[in-house]
């Protein structure tokens, strides 16, 4: 049999570039070698796409300097700069960009134009998962329950900060978050109990994106994650618990605590949560709920927090999680093998079904 040749697209203008990289090494790592012929495809970080080397000891050890050829995308195919221009296909790519210009739906939009197969949420779910303020709203229309929260733009912050401090005094009190909105791996995000902090955490923000999410910081919380994959059956993972080193889950909780090159399975949590059974299966009702809302595909992480009451308010989606999350399908018999065997032959059905539909009508305008 013939193997399906998959494009890993991996890196990007992103400040989650790094993630991205070790993400897409575990995956040509785990991939199933006798049915996919995996094509490690690198976004630089100037953007330019080039081929890479299907070890990531290689990419990790001649990194920033490593050799590589230029790489353009033409109509149902991927080619390579090469003698007589040789072209390189791929029947489905794999985008395992984390963050800007690959988890927001761009990428996706572009595969799409393009008419390439692709793994994971499609453009509208990726682009309303990563935007916090959107997702955030489609929560509250829902009924799903999100902690209070304002939002803000880089305008209006330059314009009036101090009416923008006072509005946040007299709507949410300290202590706060403030996040980008369109950002994820804890990148951007600080907690302020001052208003010193606060100014600061908000010019912090706005280098990051040009709106921003101002949220209360709720007290005797943890954070609890749930990871839902699309196959024949909706299926839910365990839940976990991230243990973490500060008041918040950071960059350096998330990805370099078991060491480099290990991205989010290195990171410390305890699986399953230490969660009632009534509140693990709320948060696996409300994360199959939020996905389809939101039209996730594939696979995605929901984030929620839980209060020492059990009080459950959901935080976000990751529709391209670090690792795939794979390592929360593991202890239900999933191994990181098939996820991946899964989510292919999901991005497949999906561009079979897209085939039906009509785009175009004849009409006698010339």
């Amino acid at each position: 049999m013939e193997k399906s040749r998959v494009g890993i697209i991996f890196g990007s203008r992103s400040v989650e570039h790094e993630v991205s990289v070790i993400t897409a090494y575990q995956v040509i790592k785990a991939i199933d070698k006798e049915k996919y012929e995996p094509i490690p495809i690198y976004i630089k970080k100037d953007g330019e796409w080039v081929t890479a080397p299907e070890s990531f000891g290689e990419f990790k050890n001649n990194y920033p300097n490593i050799k590589v050829k230029k790489i353009f995308i033409s109509s149902n195919s991927l080619a390579k700069e090469g003698l007589f221009g040789t072209k390189i296909k791929i029947d489905i790519a794999f985008p395992l960009v984390h963050g800007t210009f690959g988890e927001d739906g761009t990428l996706q939009g572009m595969l799409e134009m393009i008419n390439v197969p692709y793994v994971g949420s499609g453009v509208t779910g990726s682009a309303i998962s990563m935007d916090k303020i959107v997702s955030k709203r489609l929560f509250s229309g829902l009924s799903l329950p999100i902690v209070d929260w304002l939002c803000f733009s880089r305008n209006n912050w330059r314009e009036k900060s101090n009416e923008i401090i006072k509005e946040i005094q007299n709507r949410i009190s300290f202590p706060l978050f403030v996040k980008p909105s369109s950002l994820g791996s804890s990148i951007g995000i600080n907690k302020c109990e001052t208003l010193d902090e606060l100014s600061f955490a908000l010019d912090v923000a706005f280098e990051y994106d040009y709106n921003v999410i101002v949220e209360k910081a709720l007290s005797n919380v943890n954070e609890v994650n749930c990871a839902v994959l699309d196959s024949d059956d909706i299926i839910t993972s365990l839940c976990e618990m991230p243990i973490v080193s500060d008041e918040f889950l950071t960059y350096g909780d998330k990805y370099k605590k078991g060491g480099k090159g290990k991205g989010m399975k290195g990171a410390s949590r305890i699986i399953p949560a230490p969660i009632s059974k009534e509140v693990t299966k709320k948060i696996q009702d409300m994360a199959v709920y939020a996905f389809r809302s939101c039209q996730c595909s594939g696979v995605a992480r929901v984030d929620f927090f839980v209060t020492d009451d059990e009080k459950v308010y959901i935080n976000e989606i990751n529709t391209i999680p670090g690792s795939l999350s794979f390592f929360l399908f593991e202890p239900i018999g999933i191994s990181f093998k098939e996820l991946i065997t899964r989510l292919i032959d999901i991005g497949f059905e999906r561009a079979k079904k897209r085939k039906e539909i009509r785009y175009s009508v004849s009409y006698s305008i010339f």
